[in-house]
């Protein structure tokens, strides 16, 4: 059983590699096709095919080209334009998430930034700039292989349900799953790298987590006395806060609010019922007047 499937077609690199290549085809094949229904001129085709499918293209250049004698040959330096790809995909969503901050940006952005480091810390291992950069002691070694295709699969999943919640065309959807599709088919194309270089042990001697951070961490806290600083900012809050309500409180006291409403009550019941009076009538003059 476990021979099946070490032998299936999942595990095996360069059967992913075909179904990638004819899975980035279909997609851009498609997205054309939808385009070209929905009217659009031959410039606009164009100009979706630079803007929307760049990334795609850049992708089945690379694929291809570690299919052939030259890029199996050159694979580390193909390599570099894979991470550099990642690199340029989360640069942009982020600045979409600045531009439009919503689930799906956010989501999309996690999920990319995760691919960039997944990339970063498989494909450099059997480099130079592995050793130059001392990527050993990154923390981010700390990160098993299982768990950071899971956090591919997860975060690949929830970005298509949340696509599907906010998509209004068949066409759409229907590129939002092929999409998440390539993606999962891709994070295992980079776990099974990594699992090859842990069989040949390839710079698989990496020592870097994050409990040197959260030392540091620590140490910074305890150093400038951070705990005290905030324990002192709560208790002059408090402080504060209790000088507000007593000073309210003798101000009240001090002016005779009360006595002074009910003051200014009497006046105002006083004024109304003066003005409810009938006026009084004058008296005429009934005395004649007395001619000289």
């Amino acid at each position: 059983m476990e021979k099946r499937i070490k032998e299936s077609w999942y595990d095996d690199a360069r059967k992913i590699t075909t179904v990638l290549i004819g899975l980035i085809g279909i997609i851009i094949i498609l997205s054309q096709s939808f385009a070209i229904n929905n009217n659009l001129s031959t410039w606009d085709i164009f100009r979706n095919i630079v803007n929307h499918n760049t990334i795609y293209l850049l992708l089945l250049v690379y694929f291809v080209a570690i299919k052939t004698y030259f890029g199996k040959k050159n694979f580390n330096y193909f390599n570099l334009l894979l991470i550099f790809i990642c690199l340029i995909v989360t640069i942009t969503s982020l600045l979409t998430v600045f531009q439009s901050f919503n689930l799906g940006s956010i989501v999309t952005f996690i999920l990319n930034l995760t691919l960039f480091i997944y990339t970063m810390h498989v494909f450099l291992r059997n480099t130079r700039l592995w050793k130059e950069f001392k990527l050993k002691k990154s923390p981010f070694n700390e990160l098993g292989n299982e768990w950071l295709f899971s956090a591919v699969i997860v975060l690949t999943v929830t970005k298509l349900a949340v696509t599907l919640i906010f998509t209004t065309s068949i066409d759409g959807a229907f590129l939002s799953f092929l999409d998440c599709i390539f993606t999962c088919l891709f994070g295992r194309y980079i776990y099974l790298y990594r699992e090859y270089l842990d069989q040949k042990k390839i710079d698989a001697n990496n020592d870097g987590d994050f409990s040197e951070y959260k030392e540091k961490i620590n140490d910074f806290i305890e150093e400038n006395d951070l705990d005290e600083t905030i324990d002192a900012i709560k208790d002059k809050a408090t402080d504060i806060k209790e000088d507000v309500s007593d000073g309210i409180t003798k101000v009240l006291d001090s002016t005779d609010i009360d006595e002074k409403i009910i003051e200014a009550k009497d006046k105002v019941v006083d004024a109304i019922v003066k003005k409810e009076e009938p006026p009084k009538k004058k008296k005429k003059n009934t005395k004649k007047k007395v001619e000289k």
